[in-house]
């Protein structure tokens, strides 16, 4: 018995020492595995029609030369991102990733209202995207220093042509989903119940930034319990989201709870947004195809 005592003692005191990591860690490893997996195609790609290329021209035959980028600027350079210099908080880290070929992510539940809607998916395929998440230390009063995202960015390069579609699928959906009703599960005082929940996207300012640009709101409503009809849990916050479009550029932002208006304790306005918003484009100017 005092084997088997001194053998939970060490297991607990190992699992106090374990570092579990946070959901936006998490999120970043598999957004970052997916993207490598894109990455290592498109490298294997490349070395297939090089080998393709070296035999044609030792046959006799010149190699003919490598096609030239469509549209000029390829890649994303970090330089076309926001600094944490731009950012109406403190930001002490920058976690970033790549990818090739991805889609356009601008909300995935309005994605998912969508699709219970039976609305066909046009969704805009990128050539080259590059993302971000500014990170920052916030105290609240009554609680410990919490490490949060403060903000997450993501720019995406799109062919020719595709950047107007990004924008009119926006306005397709939003106005399908004014007002769409679900049933998700909700923490109770009496644990998790499934409740009705109603969402609402509106269009809050455009036009205020870059070639193109939308502020997002996403409001959800108090949870109720489908049987008694009573509140459950807590309302969420509004979620806002910042979609600027500088020549073939698109960049998405999501400002983390530290950085929207209305939370509790929050001094962040919608004009810092829009500010945000604004600093974004200028980051993108000289990567974007024309440049500004």
């Amino acid at each position: 018995m005092r084997d088997d005592a001194r053998f939970v003692e060490l297991v607990h005191r190992d699992l106090r020492e374990v570092h579990w990591p946070e959901p936006t860690e998490i999120r970043t490893a598999a957004r970052r595995r997916s993207r490598r997996t894109a990455m290592a195609s498109a490298a294997a790609v490349l070395v297939v029609a090089s080998v393709s290329a070296f035999g044609v021209s030792r046959a006799g035959t010149p190699a003919p030369p490598p096609a030239a980028t469509a549209g000029g600027r390829a890649e994303i350079p970090v330089e076309a991102m926001l600094t944490p210099a731009d950012v109406p908080a403190k930001s002490d880290e920058r976690l970033g990733d790549t990818g090739i070929g991805e889609a356009v992510r601008v909300d995935d539940v309005l994605g998912a209202c969508a699709r219970d809607q039976g609305l066909p998916a046009d969704e805009t395929v990128s050539r080259y995207s590059r993302s971000q998440t500014l990170m920052g230390i916030v105290a609240v009063k009554g609680f410990a220093p919490n490490r949060t995202a403060l903000v997450s960015q993501d720019v995406y390069r799109l062919p020719a042509g595709a950047t107007a579609r990004v924008f009119d699928e926006l306005d397709r959906l939003v106005a399908a989903c004014s007002s769409w009703q679900e049933l998700s599960p909700v923490q109770g005082d009496a644990g998790t119940v499934t409740a009705t929940v109603v969402h609402r996207w509106t269009v809050v300012a455009s036009d205020f930034a870059g070639d193109q640009a939308v502020l997002l709101r996403h409001a959800i409503s108090v949870p109720l319990d489908p049987a008694t009809g009573r509140p459950v849990g807590i309302t969420p916050f509004p979620e806002d989201r910042l979609i600027v479009r500088v020549g073939d550029l698109v960049t998405v932002l999501v400002p983390g709870e530290p950085l929207r208006p209305g939370v509790p304790g929050n001094t962040v306005t919608q004009a810092q947004l829009l500010d945000l918003a604004r600093a974004a484009a200028g980051r993108m100017c000289a990567a974007a195809n024309p440049g500004c």
